[in-house]
């Protein structure tokens, strides 16, 4: 019997952590195809009335964690958003509004400083082991490494850094994820117009 339906599209960031503790627990997931950007069927809207994935809808209702799903909430809510916003334009993805760029990076600052803070004396976001939480947020925040959160910006991070570096080494992550990226000096607009990126 089938543990659930996810409905998401591959390569969607937030689904990345889903299909990784599926594979890693050897779930059988039932995968629907379910991209936004070209419609949502009617029969979706039941399940998340405001067209949003993923969605997972377990074979004998929802449960939830309230801890995991803070975590996830959060880097859903609190990371992901202004942290696109921070980076897309300096890759060339969005139009670079420098005020808006600068106020997407204090926030993505801030809101990993968070991180960093709740990471101090744990190793992982939620309990004594890997969770949702940890492959949701890593997944979410793989980006910043990538463009913006430099070797210095590591150095004087050290707790969301081990964290990441943790979570992305879980072989379940890893398999879905790939190696991971991490940039020496964050890209800066100069490299968009000079076409470095």
């Amino acid at each position: 019997m089938s543990f659930g339906t996810l409905y998401s599209y591959i390569g969607n960031t937030r689904t990345t952590a889903l299909l990784a503790v599926a594979k890693e627990n050897n779930l059988d997931i039932k995968f629907i195809e379910t991209n936004p950007h070209k419609g949502i069927p009617d029969s979706y809207l039941k399940f998340n009335p405001l067209g949003k994935i993923p969605t997972f809808v377990a074979s004998d209702g929802k449960q939830d964690n309230a801890d995991i799903l803070h975590w996830m909430s959060f880097g859903n809510s609190e990371v992901l958003v202004p942290l696109s916003g921070w980076f897309a334009p300096l890759i060339g993805r969005a139009p670079y509004v420098k005020s808006q760029v600068a106020k997407s990076r204090a926030q993505t600052l801030k809101a990993v400083q968070v991180l960093e803070d709740h990471l101090l004396r744990r190793t992982f976001l939620v309990g004594e082991r890997v969770t949702l939480a940890d492959l949701f947020v890593a997944s979410i925040i793989e980006r910043a490494f990538e463009y913006v959160l430099d070797r210095k910006w590591r150095e004087e991070h050290p707790n969301v850094t081990r964290w990441f570096e943790t979570v992305h080494n879980v072989p379940c992550y890893a398999a879905i994820a790939g190696e991971a990226v991490f940039i020496e000096e964050a890209i800066k607009v100069a490299d968009v117009k000079a076409g470095n990126t």
